[in-house]
């Protein structure tokens, strides 16, 4: 029986590493979008969750993940999105940037994507700046007039 144990163990540890990962639903859908968006699947590279309450949507790193979305907060806050990060390839920003991959992640409500967001990935880890949509654009892409979006964003957020 020892011998079983051993050989089952030893099975069991070299099928983990055939790099065939067994993904979660949420990562299987996020996956299914991005492949079906045009983009092809370098890695999955994790599942996680956030949520934002009122107060946090006025905090610079969440507001601006929230401009890079074509969707308002609204029906979110307090709410837990799921989250699953990619690295891609074939996404606008591996040209713009010509480093040939992207991280994108994927936000999902109840097994439906809503949104994400990308940032180009550098082998020198030398990038700054705001994340773009899940298709690459920039705030002002996304918005329109940039300044006039976030005025309106910190009126209606601060009263919250």
């Amino acid at each position: 029986m020892k011998k079983f144990g051993g050989l089952l163990c030893a099975i069991l540890f070299l099928a983990g590493c055939n790099g065939n990962e067994s993904l979660s639903e949420n990562a299987t859908i996020a996956q299914n979008y991005l492949l079906s968006e045009g983009f092809e699947i370098v890695s999955h590279d994790g599942d996680d969750w956030q949520e934002f309450s009122e107060a946090e949507l006025l905090d610079p790193p969440n507001e601006q993940l929230w401009v890079v979305q074509t969707i308002k907060p609204d029906d979110y806050v307090n709410k837990r999105i799921d989250t699953v990060s990619f690295t891609v390839k074939n996404h606008p920003l591996d040209e713009k940037f010509t480093i040939g991959k992207t991280s994108v992640t994927v936000w999902l409500l109840n097994g439906e994507v809503i949104g994400g967001w990308s940032f180009p990935i550098s082998d020198t880890n030398d990038l700054i700046g705001a994340p773009s949509s899940l298709d690459g654009k920039t705030a002002e892409e996304v918005q329109g007039d940039y300044p006039k979006w976030q005025a309106q964003w910190r009126e209606k957020y601060s009263k919250l």
